[in-house]
């Protein structure tokens, strides 16, 4: 597999769990939510799992132009910022470390290493 494609492929295995996770049990990720929050929850699920089918198709090779899969991972690659930016205030807080999913150290390592590959993916071209 391409470096390139690879970006895509560690989306699809990283955010594939939590987006299922994050529908079926949000209240592990938010202990004490709301309904209103649970919908929330499912909602991001969703989109974990509708980004995980965008990648899907990038690596079949579905005839994308290599612009459109640069842009691609430029914007799934901004998505990974966010996570790696979160678990980093985490560890910073020094505050109460969830281990759902990980802990915030997990967390750090894998979106960063995420967001490197779709930086990657998005100058280099897959």
């Amino acid at each position: 597999m391409h470096l390139g494609k690879l970006a895509f492929a560690a989306h699809v295995a990283i955010e594939t769990i939590p987006g299922i996770s994050f529908i079926a049990r949000p209240e592990a990720h938010l202990p004490g939510c709301t309904p209103a929050a649970a919908l929330i929850l499912r909602q991001y699920g969703g989109l974990l799992l509708a980004s995980s089918f965008v990648c899907l198709t990038v690596i079949a090779d579905s005839g994308l132009s290599t612009t459109t899969t640069q842009l691609l991972a430029a914007s799934l690659g901004s998505y990974h910022a966010w996570p790696f930016y979160r678990a980093l205030a985490r560890i910073r807080s020094q505050g109460k470390q969830s281990s759902e999913l990980g802990g915030p150290w997990v967390h750090f390592l894998v979106h960063g290493v995420c967001l490197g590959l779709f930086v990657h993916a998005a100058v280099a071209g897959t």
